[in-house]
């Protein structure tokens, strides 16, 4: 029952990051949600930097699987793609949870910003590698630095999840402006 609660805790607690924003997020917020006292969650939390950690944990290996998936594509445009698209709604909370998260990055506790400065330099780094590859077999015809145009897709991912809500498309296929508008 523990764990369960835990992983319910935390789900409720990234649902609410990714629809108002960390400095939104309460323990008697997430409380209510779930159904227990608020003194209940400090059993498994701490404090809300603890549990916004957690949430950085779970939004990093959701990510982890997605790139793996990603990989198993032969060519590197799919890969990129299917890396980019979120294909449901479950999966772009997680997509929209760390956008939010980046946006509020300054006000966040250095111990959680330093959590998704990692997670950001990773991701950059991927998308990076397939670049990388697909300029080496010639998917792509870029003549930037690499690293810029990795930079830029990172970035409009973020903003893609965040406006993503504004035009009501919780679907967001990012890949199909990336991919599709400029590396081709």
């Amino acid at each position: 029952i523990m764990k369960n609660k835990r992983e319910e805790i935390t789900k409720v607690a990234l649902k609410m990051v990714s629809e108002r924003g960390y400095e939104w997020l309460s323990f008697q917020k997430v409380a209510d949600e779930v159904g227990i006292a608020k003194s209940s969650i400090y059993h498994y939390f701490k404090n809300k930097e603890e549990l916004g950690i957690e949430i950085v944990k779970v939004i990093v290996e959701r990510i982890q699987i997605q790139k793996e998936k990603a990989l198993t594509y032969k060519k590197e445009k799919e890969k990129l793609d299917a890396y980019l698209t979120r294909s449901n709604k479950a999966e772009a909370l997680y997509s929209e949870a760390i956008a939010k998260l980046s946006f509020d990055f300054k006000g966040l506790p250095i111990n959680l910003q330093n959590k998704i400065r990692k997670y950001s330099m990773e991701n950059h780094k991927f998308i990076l590698e397939i670049l990388k590859r697909g300029v080496e077999n010639k998917e792509f015809n870029i003549n930037k630095n690499l690293e810029e145009v990795a930079m830029g897709i990172v970035l409009m991912s973020i903003g893609g999840y965040i406006y993503g809500r504004v035009f009501d498309d919780r679907n967001v296929d990012i890949s199909k402006y990336i991919t599709d508008g400029f590396l081709n």
